[in-house]
């Protein structure tokens, strides 16, 4: 006979960070007020891992697709596009592509965009709106567009129609170096030519319909940037995909508001748990999140509290903002600690507050079981990156340390009698 434990696995998205100068030389991690993830890691073992390998800069699908179960040899076929659409209750047909897409602030330059604000100064309000201008747009040849506005400035874009191949480049010049020039779509592969060149046509539609908008002239009114382009990103289309959890029977569920996530979760065949108050900003209510958590360990074994907050902040080069926001976090797991139940805690991957980038520097984790915690022999410990670079835990990939906490949630024979005789869960 074989059950398992019961276990909450919080993700800080982009919790690593590299040392800042107006914190002192250390990182937002370092300079946080962190008690309850101190003693958690100082009573449980802690280290360092690898994201998806060592050297590859992660992004948020595939450093949280391995901490949901997909396998490595996978995740490389895991595209941005089509998480976002699932996550945003969209239907993929056959042959449909879907990309991740931002409302960004551009300018024209000739037959040329140049990107002045990637993320339309993080827009909010009125997505829905400038959306509905992009509806069932016709690109010729018999190709259809349509956009999904998910949280913020972020969206799902679904091309539709004959000859389609998910193959092209972005659009989405990425955070370095802006101002810069909007990239246009190229062909990946000759069966993707069509598909490159109506993306393209796409991005420049876009432009026309939402520039002259009264929801844009009504922000530049009071000096905020204008949603009045298009970028994109992520291609792909629908694929099934094996998944660790799923072939050792452990029930999960994803508390988030982040859109990706969700996504994430429905493609791996896990319940989402989201409230309204549940957002992908800094203004998520983390306490709500944690105690939904410790709620749905009733019904499920592994559950899974997404925070967005910390790869907010690093991106926008706000450290302190980062460093306030882990405080914030660990007073919310303070609740989850009293409970009694596993932790792990980890990361998709290290985002640096310095340049606003990802790295491929290696994210801090710790896991706590609290039926064997270990004596602190060593002192206080800090959690942070500079501290788990020497912890208990031997540096390994994002698999490998989820392998490593579904071995401890299986308890079988006798032992499985006796933990669910005792547990509150």
């Amino acid at each position: 006979m074989t059950s398992h434990r019961k276990c909450i696995f919080a993700v800080i998205d982009g919790l690593g960070d590299l040392p800042v100068e107006s914190l002192g030389g250390r990182t937002p991690l370092e300079a946080a007020k962190t008690p309850v993830l101190n003693h958690l890691a100082g009573t449980g073992t802690f280290g360092l891992v690898d994201p998806v390998s060592p050297g590859l800069i992660p992004n948020t699908h595939s450093g949280t697709g391995l901490l949901f179960g997909a396998l490595p040899e996978q995740v490389t076929q895991l595209h941005r596009g089509p998480v976002e659409a699932l996550g945003a209750g969209m239907n993929l047909a056959n042959g449909d592509i879907a990309m991740r897409a931002n409302f960004a602030t551009v300018e024209r330059h000739g037959s040329s965009f140049q990107v002045i604000d990637r993320r339309a100064g993080r827009i909010s309000e009125s997505t829905e709106e400038l959306a509905n201008t992009l509806q069932q747009m016709d690109l010729g040849d018999g190709v259809r567009a349509g956009l999904q506005p998910t949280d913020q400035h972020r969206a799902a874009l679904i091309l539709s129609g004959p000859g389609l191949d998910a193959r092209v480049s972005d659009t989405d010049p990425g955070d370095g170096n802006i101002p810069c020039a909007v990239r246009k779509s190229e062909a990946l592969s000759p069966a993707a030519a069509l598909t490159a060149d109506k993306l393209n046509r796409f991005v420049e539609m876009a432009h026309e319909r939402l520039q002259h908008l009264e929801i844009n002239r009504r922000r530049e009114a009071r000096g905020q940037l204008p949603a009045n382009g298009i970028i994109t990103r992520g291609a792909g289309v629908m694929r099934d995909f094996d998944n660790v959890l799923g072939e050792r029977g452990i029930s999960a569920a994803v508390v988030a508001g982040c859109n990706t996530i969700r996504g994430l979760a429905r493609s791996s065949g896990f319940d989402v748990i989201s409230e309204p108050a549940f957002t992908a900003d800094l203004d998520t209510d983390i306490d709500a999140k944690m105690r939904a958590a410790l709620s749905a360990l009733r019904e499920y074994e592994l559950v899974y509290v997404h925070f967005k907050a910390p790869d907010i902040c690093a991106h926008d080069l706000d450290p302190d903002a980062k460093r306030d926001a882990l405080e914030r976090f660990d007073r919310a797991l303070a609740a989850v600690a009293e409970a009694g139940v596993m932790i792990a805690v980890g990361s998709d991957h290290t985002t640096d507050s310095n340049t606003g980038a990802h790295t491929a520097d290696p994210v801090p984790v710790l896991l706590h079981d609290p039926h064997t915690p270990l004596p602190r022999d060593d002192g206080e410990v800090n959690f942070s990156e500079r501290a788990c670079a020497s912890g208990k835990l031997p540096r390994r990939t994002g698999h490998v340390f989820l392998t490593e906490l579904l071995g401890r949630l299986s308890v079988s024979g006798s032992a499985c009698a006796e933990h669910c005789a005792r547990s509150d869960w």
